[in-house]
């Protein structure tokens, strides 16, 4: 199975892999890749995932998956030993990952790595580190420049100057904020708290025993009187809120018997009847058997909204029940789509012809890694129609996307259809019922 998340980062340091080595006239004289392949899948690994750099006289055989990178001199008749070296630093990582110790995280990988991470893991950097880690690669790490491309570097420009005292401002200039209730603190009748992040308001409106509207304004950033980025808390003056609105967020409560009625929540239990705990390395964690069925549901949202097919509902919901378990950890691993759709085939997936197969795979094997780097893999796959795999692929990220709110890091403007932003209120909800 090719490692496709791999990418440009192979072609660009010119690495061969392993099982094409043997083809290569820069093959060493001694290389037998079926002993070495025996010996790889002895210790539990899979052979897609071990390279060979030509160009490092010293240590040419690397392994490379997710944010490990490590090189050496030879891995004949020392792959033990290396498995626990990959093991230790696996750990390590996702550690750093889960604690979003995105410094450390980044100085820790190989050099090589850190300009491909920074981009990858870009969208789950707290707003205020993100200008700061990217000037640290930018002017450290030699490999940044083939990396970071003018129109990524004027997206991190936006947030030079963003800090804790300081928030981050939209292209137009103007900060957006959000509210649950106008409720100015005592003895400021003038001034009124907003918030930075709509999941707060969210939140504070869940509390409340009426459930009250979402409000969404803008505000020019030294109109506001104090910013706590701590809270994401804004003081601002209430006159100064300009363009304020009701966001159209659907009440899942609201929502649940008209999908009863046209048969969503039967499509619904239908599928999680199939969900089964020994798939999941950790089903009670948080890409376990909850985590499933709040995507399977959100998916099968998103397709009645959009007004999908029953087919596409049908693949959505695969994918959904699917997707996560080939995952070995919850730390961050960019691969766990290609196992997870292994682990499917292995399984024999009932139902489905080759065609809808083939876009089921791509869904699955590419959810975990950036948009830019799916589109640029469609060609890999035979599909059929890649306007409507393209569509059932972002629907299903969104769903995905939206369950953030059990990491509380979801963030609505890496969201790509109308009705996902329509939901944000409805995945609160979801994960209230179902945590």
């Amino acid at each position: 199975m090719e490692n496709k998340t791999a990418g440009d980062f192979i072609l660009r340091n010119g690495f061969i892999p392993l099982r094409e080595l043997g083809k290569s006239p820069l093959k060493p004289d001694d290389f037998d890749l079926a002993r070495l392949q025996t010996q790889i899948e002895a210790e539990g690994f899979n052979s897609d995932n071990f390279y060979f750099d030509p160009h490092d006289g010293k240590s040419p055989y690397h392994y490379y998956r997710g944010m490990v990178l490590l090189a050496w001199d030879e891995i004949d008749q020392r792959l033990a030993a290396i498995k626990t070296q990959i093991e230790a630093m696996e750990q390590t990582l996702n550690a750093m990952a889960i604690k979003r110790d995105f410094g450390a995280l980044l100085a820790a990988v190989d050099q090589r790595l850190a300009p491909d991470l920074y981009v990858e893991v870009f969208h789950l950097i707290p707003d205020h580190d993100k200008y700061r880690l990217f000037e640290a690669i930018w002017h450290n790490n030699p490999y940044s420049g083939d990396v970071f491309d003018k129109a990524f570097i004027a997206q991190v420009s936006k947030y030079r100057g963003v800090s804790s005292d300081v928030p981050v401002a939209a292209e137009n200039g103007y900060v957006e904020v959000f509210q649950c209730e106008k409720q100015p603190p005592p003895g400021l009748e003038e001034v009124s708290a907003w918030t930075t992040d709509v999941n707060i308001a969210i939140l504070q409106a869940l509390h409340c025993e009426k459930l009250p509207a979402i409000y969404q304004g803008w505000v020019q950033p030294d109109q506001i009187v104090s910013y706590d980025g701590a809270k994401r808390e804004a003081l601002v003056m209430d006159n100064k809120v300009e363009r304020r609105k009701a966001l159209p967020l659907i009440d899942l409560l609201k929502l649940l018997p008209t999908l009863t009625e046209a048969g969503i929540m039967r499509q619904y239990h239908d599928f999680a009847q199939q969900i089964n705990a020994f798939w999941f390395h950790n089903a009670q964690g948080v890409h376990g058997v909850r985590h499933t069925q709040r995507v399977l549901l959100l998916s099968l949202i998103i397709a009645y909204l959009e007004r999908y097919s029953d087919a596409d509902r049908n693949l959505l919901g695969l994918a959904s029940i699917y997707h996560d378990i080939g995952r070995v950890d919850d730390g961050y691993d960019p691969d766990h789509g290609l196992a997870s759709y292994a682990k499917l085939i292995q399984a024999e997936l009932p139902g489905s012809d080759d065609k809808e197969r083939e876009t089921l795979r791509f869904i699955i094997e590419n959810h975990a890694i950036p948009d830019y780097r799916a589109r640029q893999k469609m060609d890999q796959y035979k599909l059929s129609d890649e306007g409507r795999t393209w569509r059932l692929f972002t629907a299903f990220k969104d769903a995905d996307g939206l369950d953030r709110v059990r990491l509380k890091n979801l963030k609505p403007q890496y969201l790509r259809t109308a009705s996902a932003h329509r939901l944000l209120l409805a995945a609160h909800q979801l994960y209230r019922q179902n945590n």
